[in-house]
């Protein structure tokens, strides 16, 4: 009769797999959305040639381009320079290949390089003059008005992939206690 016990009780332990998925699932949320909400630093239109602007903090930012959703986009016209204020030096940008993106329900962001900076003042310009700029895919013309570029406090990609992952193990948690635990009769 032990036996039939220590089922049981195998029972109860796969319904406490419950309130841990819903736990790391409402974390996991938690972080995607610390993603999706990273402050922004500095915003200028891309109609725009040049600005200027300040960093309190060193650390590593980020260069998004944002916009309304479904209309043609200048991603791949944009050639972005940072330079420091101070020294007069370029800051190398690193672009982000997996292109991560977050979306609202008219809006968009796609997110362009990392870069690390010291405090202080930079000047961000766009080398090629707007009237000159066309979509080398599919040479539609685009609405510069409509996008602008962000500058944005660096959120890991690592963060996100554990946010992801965190969510489909609470989702398999959830499912698998409360699975066993219901139809498993004795």
């Amino acid at each position: 009769m032990s036996w039939l016990q220590s089922i049981k009780d195998l029972r109860y332990l796969l319904f406490f797999l419950v309130p841990v998925g819903i736990y790391l699932m409402v974390i996991s949320i938690r972080k995607i959305t610390a993603f999706a909400k990273a402050k922004m630093i500095y915003e200028i239109p891309v109609s725009s040639i040049d600005g200027s602007f300040t960093l309190e903090d060193g650390g590593k930012y980020d260069i998004w381009l944002s916009g309304k959703k479904y209309s043609v986009s200048p991603i791949y016209n944009l050639d972005i320079k940072l330079k420091n204020n101070a020294t007069g030096n370029f800051v190398q940008l690193y672009p982000d290949f997996f292109r991560t993106t977050t979306s609202s329900i008219k809006d968009f962001r796609v997110k362009l390089s990392t870069f690390d900076a010291d405090r202080g003042s930079y000047n961000i310009s766009l080398t090629d003059s707007v009237e000159e700029r066309e979509n080398i895919i599919n040479n539609r013309v685009i609405d510069y008005k409509k996008f602008s570029i962000q500058i944005r406090e660096n959120v890991k990609t690592a963060t996100i992939f554990v946010g992801v992952w965190g969510i489909i193990l609470g989702f398999m948690a959830i499912h698998v206690g409360l699975a066993f635990s219901i139809l498993y009769k004795f």
